[in-house]
């Protein structure tokens, strides 16, 4: 079976109960593992982190959201200019 992601998309990385230090949020795939039997594995780089993980495709998701939820936040800083 091939990968369901591609090298360089933006996904959603799931936190992991069983692996405390894993962050969830958003990362790129840097690489699609070969593998013959076994899970989909990925090497990817969150953008919070300056470590690379390899992970498995069930934990990864779409991260159609992320842009969204940035674009739906108010500016932070606001200019008042008065009116003449």
């Amino acid at each position: 079976m091939a990968h369901l992601y591609r090298v360089g998309a933006t996904l959603q990385l799931r936190a992991n109960p069983r692996l405390s230090n894993r962050p969830s949020g958003p990362c790129e795939v840097l690489a699609c593992l070969p593998h013959d039997k076994g899970p989909r594995l990925y090497r990817v780089k969150c953008t919070t982190e300056t470590n690379e993980r390899v992970v498995e495709e069930t934990d990864l998701s779409l991260a159609e959201d992320i842009g969204s939820a940035a674009a739906e936040q108010p500016a932070r800083f606001t200019i008042a200019i008065p009116r003449k």
